[in-house]
């Protein structure tokens, strides 16, 4: 047994030594300067690849929450490493705060594409007593973490569908790519036997008796168009709020972001879009405004094959208060060491320490 398995095998083994050692990590990204230094992507982060790849963690939210995870994407790394260790949020904190600020009083929000539940935990523990979170997760080792996270904190308003969403019920698909990467792709005809079964939300909808859906969250790695085509008749009924992932290596966006498939079908149903700026790492923000770039005032040139969130509201005035700032010609990437200020929240522009 090599030196790096015989210390992952000794960490596996002992919480103590594993959380003295996490804490140590996030100790000496501090005193490097992190996050205004990428020490992370750099030097810790790549540690902890090595160290915890395919180990389950729980964690502690500030809110009680708490969250049980697989170490298997940067979601995980940034969750595990949060500072502080009882962080507000998992993953994506603007998009965070901005869904459970949509979903407050909710009747029904979807999730398309809910991993283990970084963002429908924390939105059914916020309508527990209005509504249900319905989500949508085809891995079910994913399926699975949601569902211990819904028992661990008693929320009984989760309802957890093995399936995925697209634009046809009853296709058959299979996964391409790893875990929270992953999308669906046709499954070639050899493969058909274990295939993902398909529904559209239209089609969910009628069955589940949903009468209103209030908000939408879906982000299934290039296919929310897809996503999108099988949902048209609630978006028109309903118009809820929609939070949808756009990639680079998904969608084309040479003609602007207003040139891609899933915006014009947006658009077509008479939606107002925006970009929403975020970190994807696990920072406190609480104290920022939500910033939203008009998509044909968004900066998106860099970094090279990225995405980030966009916001379909039914009009402006749902965005027409404090929590939110328009703002123009900046990234929707908030990246706190970089020297363009584009990539810097409005408030923290021309004053970096």
């Amino acid at each position: 047994m090599t030196n790096l398995l015989l210390a992952k095998e000794a960490l596996r083994s002992n919480t103590t030594m594993r959380n003295a050692l996490i804490n140590a990590i996030v100790s000496f990204e501090k005193d490097a300067g992190y996050p205004h230094v990428n020490v992370r992507d750099q030097i810790s982060g790549p540690i902890c690849d090595e160290l915890f790849s395919g180990e389950k963690f729980e964690k502690r939210l500030s809110s009680g929450l708490v969250i049980r995870f697989e170490y298997n994407s940067k979601i995980a790394r940034e969750f595990l490493l949060s500072n502080p260790a009882e962080p507000d949020h998992v993953w994506e904190p603007m998009t965070t705060r901005l869904l459970n600020h949509f979903a407050k009083g909710a009747q029904n929000v979807i999730i398309a594409g809910a991993y283990f539940g970084d963002q429908a935990i924390l939105i059914a523990d916020n309508i527990r007593n209005t509504g249900i979170c319905h989500t949508f997760e085809p891995n079910k080792r994913n399926s699975a973490l949601i569902q211990e996270n819904a028992r661990r904190n008693v929320l009984t308003n989760i309802v957890i569908n093995n399936l995925a969403l697209w634009n046809k019920s009853n296709e058959r698909l299979v996964f391409e790519g790893e875990d929270a990467l992953a999308s669906t792709v046709t499954a070639p005809q050899e493969l058909r036997g274990d295939a993902l079964h398909t529904i559209t939300i239209d089609d969910y909808a009628s069955q589940a008796k949903i009468d209103r859906l209030d908000v939408l969250m879906i982000d299934v790695e290039g296919n929310e168009i897809k996503v999108l085509q099988g949902a048209e008749r609630i978006l028109r009924r309903d118009k809820p709020i929609v939070v949808f992932e756009t990639h680079s290596l998904y969608n084309d966006w040479s003609n602007g972001l207003e040139g891609s498939d899933s915006v014009k079908l947006m658009y077509e149903l008479g939606y107002t879009l925006f970009a929403i700026r975020d970190f994807h790492q696990n920072i406190e923000s609480a104290s920022l405004q939500i910033e939203l770039l008009p998509l044909n005032r968004t900066y998106c040139d860099t970094p090279p094959h990225h995405g980030f969130n966009l916001l379909a509201v039914p009009n402006q005035d749902y965005v027409s208060n404090s929590m939110f700032c328009i703002v123009y010609d900046l990234s929707p990437k908030l990246i706190l060491h970089k020297q363009d200020e584009r990539f810097l929240p409005s408030k923290m522009q021309s004053a970096r320490p």
